[in-house]
């Protein structure tokens, strides 16, 4: 593989922890609580910080709203040829210029971190960050208070009112209601200037930030089970996200673990899915730097292996080793999960009656000593 793609940055520095910690120790009901919060302040269209003036919500909100658009199979594709095939010299030009690979960064950190600090660095409007998206619910299951990077976005943004617009939830939850368990459809949502104005916490941020997000789901691996049709998938689909940040321009980007929490899809597939696409013809020259923002430990190692290594075949078996068992159909299978459940109800049974068997020994031993005692 190329090597100035494995000439990745690699970076703890600018994570957290003490918020990281502080997010995952949250409660469904204290992450559902916080949730309920964000809608209250988007119906308003303002909130006020625990410092400073009242801040206004309601346009930007708006815009975000207007603008939003889901992309269909087709669309994408035409999509692409147009940036293809735009005259350079042209103000509608959809092509962004650069000129050699993006500069790619590994963190431990969350996706909302690596925006915030993205933003204040370079202009808002070159920003995007990818959704990890539920196919069918907007948000996933942030109002009940879930916690995955989806509903951890929905938390802390505008996304929600986005979704919830008829257009949008009829265009793309909807459609994908009725299309494939599992695989779901290519379809894509880009929203313009969403506008995020609270921290993985749920503390109010003093100043608001806006980004563009594309929202798409991965392939559900858990319920697929068809690892080449997976595979097949993921690729393409992490294709055309990359063409609608591209013809958004887009040239900053924070990307992930696409799918590799409960919908089981192997990390080291998508980090190399991720590589092989960003060194490809079609996208060498679409972006001018990216960050892979990696919460789980695992997952972190993971990417960062594969953003700095100049020969992956060596790390193909002795990464996966430490998070999954790769193509095991068997390991996955619900016989396989049955059969697990009774081990454990069996070991949880035998110690109860050992520490029950324990107890009345000590009980006995107990009284017969006060017995002789007496």
């Amino acid at each position: 593989m190329n090597e100035n793609i494995s000439s990745a940055t690699v970076t703890d520095d600018h994570n957290d922890s003490k918020d990281v910690l502080c997010l995952r120790s949250l409660s469904r009901y204290q992450l559902a609580t916080i949730a309920e919060d964000t809608l209250n302040k988007l119906k308003a269209g303002w909130y006020r910080p625990s410092e400073g003036p009242r801040i206004s919500l309601a346009e930007d909100v708006t815009f975000s709203m207007e603008n939003s658009v889901v992309y269909t199979e087709d669309d994408i594709i035409k999509k692409k040829k147009l940036i293809l095939n735009t005259d350079e010299t042209s103000p509608t030009s959809f092509a962004i210029a650069t000129s050699s690979y993006p500069e790619i960064e590994v963190r431990h950190c969350t996706t909302l971190q690596a925006a915030q600090s993205l933003v204040a660095e370079i202009a808002e409007d070159r920003v995007g960050i990818l959704n990890f998206a539920s196919a069918k619910n907007p948000g996933g299951g942030f109002i009940k208070g879930s916690n995955a990077q989806e509903e951890s976005l929905a938390r802390s943004s505008s996304l929600y009112s986005i979704f919830t617009q008829t257009r949008i939830f009829n265009e793309f939850y909807d459609y994908n209601r009725r299309g494939k368990r599992g695989i779901y459809s290519h379809r894509i949502i880009y929203s313009p200037r969403v506008t995020i104005f609270k921290d993985d916490n749920g503390k109010l941020l003093s100043s608001p930030y806006h980004v563009g997000i594309v929202t798409v789901p991965a392939p559900n691996a858990s319920v697929v089970r068809q690892t080449e049709l997976v595979k097949s998938t993921m690729m393409e689909r992490i294709r055309r996200l990359l063409y609608v940040f591209e013809a958004n321009k887009h040239d900053t980007l924070v990307l992930g673990a696409f799918g590799c929490g409960v919908f089981k899809n192997n990390p080291l597939d998508v980090a190399i899915m991720f590589r092989q696409h960003l060194e490809s013809d079609e996208f060498k020259n679409s972006f001018k730097r990216i960050i892979f923002a990696v919460l789980n430990e695992d997952m972190y190692q993971i990417f960062k292996e594969v953003f700095t290594s100049t020969d992956l075949s060596h790390i193909q078996h002795e990464t996966m080793s430490i998070y999954l068992d790769d193509d095991n159909d068997e390991q996955r299978s619900y016989g396989n999960q049955k059969q697990q459940y009774k081990n454990r109800t069996k070991q949880r049974r035998k110690r109860n009656n050992d520490f029950k068997q324990s107890y009345d020994k000590n009980y006995n031993d107990f009284h017969n000593y006060e017995d002789e005692d007496e």
